[in-house]
């Protein structure tokens, strides 16, 4: 028997025991005293119907009330003398099989009773083992003596305690196989929620089979519930932690070239070998690390930041951040195709200036990576959302769409000279839409890379 086993056995057999117990002291205590009340109750009723019948009519009923009462009624003439009448009504009690070895009505109970009280006295058999409860009246010219025998009580009580005695032993046996039996099926269930516990500590994420539908089945979903999201939050973790270190070696390499140049340039100035380009070689790797700085800022200011959320006319927003970016259109001699397939000018819930940042991103880095001749842009109703559409052309090989959201995560063929960029454009517009609860999705097919973006809509606006 396991712990729980023994623990619930011990308290229920303790707990039965004890009313064992207490039931064997009730009994020896208060028993003697009961029985003694109960018979004085079962005799005053047979001495009020006596007392409450009219002349002679309580003598016929005698026969009657012995019978509904359980007890003996004998009577006699008051007038007579002690002796004789004693004698009376121990010849009449023995008529009705009533042997008494100590009975015997004093003058002074007769007196009690002549003068209309009632009279009750128990006269001890002695080895007879009981006990004769009388009770006496006075009744018209008669004095009435209305007797019940009562065995001995501790008898009684002995007897009780024996069957007490039995009876908790077998009660006993039946709390053994009882609780083993309960034990084992609350264990069980119990047994494996433990280990699925431990498992779960230990990172081994898994779900505990229990079929019960009480209190214990529910603990059992709640932890496969804990374990499902645990389980997704180490993942989720992970992903992050695998992140951080790329965003590390990222943001290290970003940060060393610029400033291995800078310091190379001014070395070369310090030592006179200038033709005349360092000092602009060096302002202009600087203005690269200023504008890369300013990114770490920006993605590091998100997440910290309050969204202050107002309508914005999301359309509106899109052709302000695209006429920004006329001039590099015009140099690489791309066109940014926009179809609109939504009618009216709706509107979204959101932080305008973040949202100024998501599309400046996303139509730069449509623009850096651009290997065609234009940059197609769609507004569209997907369900209850409006979706953008932006796709281009591009030159390398991206093997997981997926990763284009991760911080420093560049293109490897596009790392050169002309194309080579942070890679923190991207991450920025998906942090940005994450916290304001909208969709983005990326996927490559064909050397064409599209992106999906989904805004709940807040309300409609005629244009």
């Amino acid at each position: 028997m396991n712990k729980l086993g023994r623990k619930l056995f011990l308290s229920i057999a303790s707990a039965v025991l004890l009313i064992f117990v207490l039931f064997v002291l009730l009994a020896n205590l208060f028993m003697p005293k009961y029985s003694i009340y109960k018979t004085k109750e079962q005799l005053g009723e047979a001495v009020s119907a006596i007392s409450g019948l009219p002349g002679p009519q309580w003598i016929e009923a005698i026969p009657q009330l012995e019978r509904q009462y359980r007890v003996t009624i004998v009577y006699d003439d008051w007038r007579k003398r002690e002796n004789d009448l004693n004698e009376s009504l121990q010849q009449q009690l023995a008529k009705k099989k009533v042997t008494l070895s100590k009975f015997w009505v004093t003058d002074a109970s007769l007196k009690k009773a002549i003068a209309g009280s009632r009279v009750n006295k128990i006269y001890d058999q002695g080895k007879l083992k009981s006990s004769f409860y009388a009770g006496l009246i006075r009744k018209d010219d008669s004095i009435v003596l209305v007797g019940l025998s009562m065995a001995y009580v501790s008898e009684a009580i002995g007897m009780i305690n024996e069957f007490i005695l039995i009876l908790a032993v077998g009660s006993v046996l039946i709390i053994v196989l009882t609780v083993w039996l309960l034990s084992y099926r609350m264990t069980k269930p119990l047994k494996e929620l433990g280990q699925v516990a431990k498992d779960i500590s230990e990172l081994r994420f898994r779900k505990a089979r229990v079929g019960a539908r009480d209190e214990i089945g529910e603990l059992a979903e709640s932890i496969n519930a804990m374990s499902d999201k645990l389980k997704a939050a180490h993942a989720d973790l992970s992903r992050k932690n695998a992140s951080l270190k790329r965003f590390m070696a990222g943001m290290t390499h970003e940060l060393k070239t610029p400033v291995s140049l800078i310091q190379a340039y001014a070395e070369g100035i310090q030592d006179g070998l200038d033709d005349g380009s360092y000092a602009a070689t060096i302002l202009r790797q600087n203005e690269g690390l200023a504008k890369l700085i300013d990114e770490f800022l920006d993605f590091a200011k998100i997440e910290r930041d309050e969204l202050e959320r107002r309508p914005v006319a999301v359309k509106e927003l899109f052709r302000e951040c695209a006429e920004t970016f006329s001039i590099e259109l015009a140099a690489k001699r791309l066109k940014l195709a926009l179809r609109d397939d939504l009618p009216g000018n709706p509107c979204i819930e959101a932080d305008p200036d973040q949202m100024r940042m998501v599309f400046r991103n996303l139509i730069g880095n449509a623009v850096k990576y651009a290997a065609g001749e234009r940059i197609d842009v769609s507004f569209g109703k997907l369900g209850d959302e409006i979706e953008l559409r932006i796709s281009n052309r591009f030159a390398g090989e991206i093997a997981d769409a997926s990763r284009l959201w991760e911080p420093f995560y560049v293109e490897e063929s596009s790392r050169h000279k002309e194309l080579s960029g942070t890679g923190l454009g991207l991450a920025i517009v998906k942090t940005v839409l994450d916290r304001h609860g909208f969709r983005c999705h990326a996927e490559t097919e064909d050397q064409t890379i599209r992106f999906y973006i989904g805004f709940k809509e807040k309300s409609p606006r005629s244009a």
